[in-house]
């Protein structure tokens, strides 16, 4: 995954939530159109289901996809600039509301919203419109199509995740605990079937890193008989997947490509045995190709568990899974988290000099420890500050 889409996905995402939490009283006391707000987040939705395509061709080489994905990234500034603008004024407008009703003037209808949207806000939002349609007309050119993820043509792809974790790991202490619990007192309830924990977030927020510390507690080992790690990534091969499961749960070389003859093998290993299995970065999986993976796992003991890590919500409703949504870390964890990869500490305090610096570059991969992590990977063993001032004022 490179750096530039994991920020674009992650500006993506907030731009959503934001015009989620916009409700419609908000948007129309606020003086703003409606209608056009819809439009906009409809045309960012067909933009962000043909970024991961626009990705391959700019790292296949196209320029005018790079120069699309650099007039996308532009616009999402432009977005969240509009969408924060709406935000302060709505609070200033309250703050005055509040402050008027308490010295004993009469209380309109709206207090939140007495104050109109500038003329400022509504020509910035004309004018994202024209751009979006601008960019839409481009897609059209570059024919970008959407949900595609074929990435086996680079060679600069994300590694296949192993079950061996972090060598540190920061924040998450409270997902920790939480899944944790999950995990192990249904694991201990001889009446729990076997169930399955989804966890989900966008890419780069760190699913893998969390499953992989859940994966080698030793208050989770000690809850199952066998365990079984997968990187699934981009196809759901039943059959690859199956195989994998089988060499991990018999330690044994697996080179049998009948399905049924290793789904049966796999069914007698796992019988009467509580297993633990993690499907890790599944992109996407069809109905029958799920069922038939889940066939050899019925035979396994109560409160068996599968941990799913996905940035698919459609994914959690295919499997039926128990979702966690993971959200971004925190800035003062991506500030720690920074300091480790860079200069190998926990934190800044023996680099004063780099702090002020790191702290920024930390807020800039807004909560993404993937980012923080590539970032802290360009800065290895700098201790120079021009060369941190430069990373920050990157426009990547």
């Amino acid at each position: 995954m490179a750096i530039g889409e994991i920020f674009l996905g992650s500006f993506f995402q907030v731009l959503f939530d934001k015009l989620a939490s916009m409700g419609v009283d908000y948007v129309q006391q606020e003086g703003i159109s409606i209608t056009l707000l819809h439009k906009c987040k409809g045309m960012l939705e067909i933009i962000n289901a043909v970024l991961d395509d626009a990705e391959d061709k700019q790292l296949n080489g196209e320029r005018l996809a790079k120069l699309w994905l650099d007039d996308v990234r532009d616009l999402a500034y432009d977005m969240e600039d509009l969408l924060d603008e709406v935000e302060i004024e709505a609070t200033q407008a309250k703050s005055k509301a509040e402050s008027s009703t308490s010295r004993g003037q009469v209380k309109r209808k709206f207090p939140f919203f007495s104050r109109p949207c500038s003329l400022v806000s509504k020509t910035k939002l004309q004018e994202i419109t024209g751009k979006f349609e601008e960019i839409l007309k481009k897609k059209a050119l570059l024919s970008l199509k959407e949900n595609v993820v074929d990435r086996s043509h680079y060679t600069n792809k994300r590694l296949p995740s192993t079950s061996l974790p972090e060598p540190q790991f920061f924040g998450r202490e409270k997902e920790e605990a939480e899944i944790l619990k999950l995990l192990t007192v249904e694991a201990k309830n001889a009446n729990s079937p076997l169930s399955i924990v989804s966890i989900v977030g966008m890419g780069g927020v760190g699913k893998t890193a969390l499953a992989q510390w859940l994966y080698n507690d030793a208050r989770v080992s000690s809850c199952f008989e066998r365990r079984a790690w997968v990187c699934v990534s981009d196809v759901f091969d039943v059959l690859d997947i199956t195989k994998t499961i089988l060499r991990s749960v018999t330690g044994e070389p697996c080179e049998n490509k009948d399905l049924n003859e290793l789904q049966v093998k796999l069914k007698d290993n796992l019988s009467r045995k509580k297993f633990l299995v993690v499907l890790d970065n599944v992109w996407k999986v069809k109905y029958g190709e799920w069922t038939s993976l889940l066939k050899p796992f019925e035979a396994g003991a109560k409160g068996s568990k599968i941990i799913i890590t996905t940035r698919n919500n459609p994914i959690v409703s295919i499997t039926r899974a128990s979702p966690y949504p993971l959200k971004e870390l925190s800035l003062d964890d991506c500030t720690s988290l920074l300091a480790h990869h860079a200069l190998g500490a926990r934190n800044f305090e023996r680099h004063r000099a780099l702090e002020t610096i790191g702290k920024k570059i930390a807020e800039k991969c807004r909560g993404l420890p993937l980012a923080v992590k590539m970032l802290g990977g360009l800065l290895r063993n700098r201790e120079n500050p021009d060369e941190w001032e430069a990373i920050l004022n990157n426009k990547i």
